[in-house]
């Protein structure tokens, strides 16, 4: 389960989605995710999906391979579900509508990431909040820390993957038994998780230091620029969320 997290992993392909601007798709997923939260009808839920639909068929990414990146949630997303059930005591429409919101924000997130360099969600970042730079806010540390944390999500997990290879070829029994066993059986991976961590962390913190890192003022290599299909991407995120809210606060 580990190796089947997808967020913060690039996929290399071809398609619309991949030509767009950074800024684009973020805002993009931005504007999605409050879409999710705002509907309330059928609608709503329809529109949203329609809408994951046409990005999933642009992305070019198969759902078998998103299927991939929803497993290590998917505990997560069944105790809200039937925690929203129990406590909640909602009925099959909003239990389904709640399932919904949690499934389309991870797998939107996911065809960011999946479609985005981590270089490109930086630089989008910073251009795209350039204007919290009147108000001397750290954008450039801010971006590059995001940045940095998508790009260690996939090193990490495989780093996971090889010490629970190895704890396992030493005779751990890793996913095993009831849930308490299980949770048990992880914490012998914790310890040199957090090491390989600190040790990773350490050493790009001297080659950024080796490379003058913070010594002046940043450079861009490439200069971001809206494509032909940038308009459109804004003009179909602001007309979901706009309809999103008339099925709110009209139907």
């Amino acid at each position: 389960m580990i190796r089947d997290v997808t967020l913060g992993r690039y996929k290399e392909g071809e398609g619309i989605l991949y030509q767009l601007d950074p800024r684009t798709k973020l805002m993009g997923l931005l504007l999605y995710i409050i879409a999710l939260f705002v509907f309330k009808s059928f609608f709503g839920f329809a529109l949203t999906f329609v809408f994951f639909l046409i990005v999933k068929k642009l992305s070019h990414i198969t759902l078998s391979y998103m299927m991939k990146g929803l497993k290590p949630v998917i505990f997560i997303v069944l105790f809200a579900t039937v925690l929203n059930i129990v406590v909640g005591k909602n009925n099959w429409e909003k239990t389904l509508f709640t399932l919904w919101r949690m499934i389309g924000a991870v797998f939107a997130s996911n065809i960011v990431t999946l479609t985005t360099r981590p270089r490109e969600i930086s630089d989008g970042l910073e251009k795209g909040l350039s204007f919290l730079g009147a108000i001397h806010f750290p954008l450039h540390e801010t971006a590059t820390i995001i940045s940095l944390s998508f790009r260690f999500i996939p090193i990490l997990t495989e780093e996971a993957g090889r010490i629970m290879d190895a704890q396992k070829s030493r005779g751990a029994k890793i996913g095993e038994g009831n849930i308490i066993e299980k949770a048990k059986s992880v914490m012998p991976l914790i310890i040199p998780l957090f090491i390989s961590a600190f040790r990773r962390s350490d050493e790009l913190a001297l080659a950024m230091d080796s490379r003058l890192y913070g010594s002046g003022k940043r450079s861009v290599w490439k200069k971001l620029e809206y494509g032909v299909y940038d308009k459109y991407g804004y003009i179909f995120a602001i007309l979901l969320l706009i309809l999103t809210i008339v099925d709110r606060c009209f139907l």
